[in-house]
């Protein structure tokens, strides 16, 4: 029923919308009425399957809610509508009702609940992104009890995906000896594979460094250190 509300007052705002730009004069082809009628049009095609428990219907219809304008996006209707298809399997759904959880938008914020739900989608889902965010709760100790190991776990089961927050600061890790022996060939490695996609390491974090942290590597590294870093990476890269 309030879905069925939300549907009507997007229609409302699409006519006034429209009768505004008509008694004004204006282009109907106005960026903003283009886009909330499109908004409308999405949602509407998926809203009979996620109604009836279509899963895939579920998750889309959460992903429109979510993205959309923020003239009308709806961060606590996308959270119910990525719950229900999370309550069902649904792997990016989980991952996604996560992040609302530990960024509080749409829900209250909740670091314990964002982490059940990064345990299920990186547990077994092995998503790779949920696994790097329930690393990065063990590391901080939000919602979850502190500790280095199992945030290393966790950073080494997303890095081994190539996830490139998660071998960001594994190679951190290895450097600053957090929770490990100070290793600066295993810093070397993570850091250098890292480097892969920085802009990926920065939408993490735009703090986040890799470029300066592996640098400062390089000048403490012998030949010998360095050369058998070669070889980890070029390993890891075969894999």
């Amino acid at each position: 029923m309030r879905f069925i509300l939300f549907l009507l007052v997007v229609g409302a705002l699409t006519l006034s919308a429209g009768a505004a730009y008509f008694f004004f004069g204006k282009s109907v082809q106005d960026p903003l009425v283009a886009e909330l009628f499109k908004f409308k049009k999405q949602v509407e095609a998926v809203l009979p399957d996620a109604e009836a428990g279509g899963v895939k219907a579920q998750f889309a219809l959460a992903e429109l809610l979510r993205t959309a304008n923020p003239a009308f996006r709806d961060d606590a209707k996308a959270a119910t509508w990525y719950r229900k298809a999370a309550e069902q399997g649904h792997i990016e759904a989980q991952f996604k009702l996560g992040t609302l959880h530990a960024a509080g938008a749409g829900v209250s914020q909740n670091f314990h609940r964002a982490s059940e739900w990064f345990q299920l989608a990186a547990g077994l889902g092995k998503h790779a992104g949920a696994q790097y965010a329930l690393g990065t709760l063990y590391f901080h100790g939000r919602g979850v009890p502190h500790s280095y190991g199992q945030a290393v776990n966790w950073f080494r089961r997303a890095a081994a995906q190539k996830h490139p927050g998660a071998q960001y600061i594994l190679g951190l890790i290895h450097k600053k000896g957090w929770g490990v022996d100070e290793d600066p060939v295993e810093a070397f490695k993570w850091l250098t594979l890292a480097l892969d996609d920085v802009a990926a390491v920065k939408a993490e974090d735009p703090k986040f460094d890799p470029v300066g942290e592996r640098e400062e590597l390089l000048l403490i590294l012998n030949r010998s250190q360095r050369e058998r870093a070669d070889r980890l990476i070029k390993e890891w890269r075969r894999k």
